[in-house]
């Protein structure tokens, strides 16, 4: 199977037309839900920027829906116009490890925690660690993870329907 990595504006449009339709009946739950499932994708663009967004979300000030939904929008842009570093694919694969690799084989834990240390030094794609820990993750049935929008879009064009060749 030939892999086409999306382009960064590619993820980024995706990310936005996603918000958008969240915006067309919006509500605190479906902003909850689309910031739920993006998690580990904003963590790779920024850690910072990720709280923030979290902050925003928890809306502490009691704002109306609309001032929350315009805060998330400016928010989400700032956040989307850094660039994601290996460092923090690094971090963010961690963290997703952490998720289910108490529930792993001895063996299957040595498998992703190779991958993750040899993505960091460059000498396997992250594609290839990606399909390793959704396998894995999948058949542990770790249905937050599987819903990790991360997994859809670092990984091929042949499991995006909207940008397929």
């Amino acid at each position: 199977m030939e892999q086409h990595q999306l382009r960064l504006s590619d993820i980024c449009d995706y990310v936005i037309e996603q918000f958008d339709k969240n915006r067309k009946k919006p509500s605190m739950n479906k902003l909850i839900e689309f910031h739920t499932k993006n998690k580990y994708l904003f963590m790779a663009f920024s850690q910072v920027d990720l709280n923030e967004l979290g902050n925003i979300i928890a809306n502490n000030k009691k704002l109306p829906l609309s001032v929350v939904l315009s805060n998330y929008e400016h928010s989400l842009i700032v956040l989307l116009s850094k660039t994601p570093t290996r460092k923090r694919h690094a971090n963010v694969l961690r963290r997703m490890y952490g998720h289910f690799s108490k529930k792993l084989s001895n063996e299957n834990r040595l498998i992703i925690e190779t991958a993750i240390s040899d993505y960091q030094k460059n000498c396997v794609p992250l594609n290839d660690v990606l399909h390793k820990m959704r396998n894995m993750a999948s058949d542990i049935d770790n249905l937050y993870l599987a819903r990790q929008t991360y997994f859809l879009l670092f990984s091929d064009k042949t499991s995006f329907p909207k940008y397929a060749s």
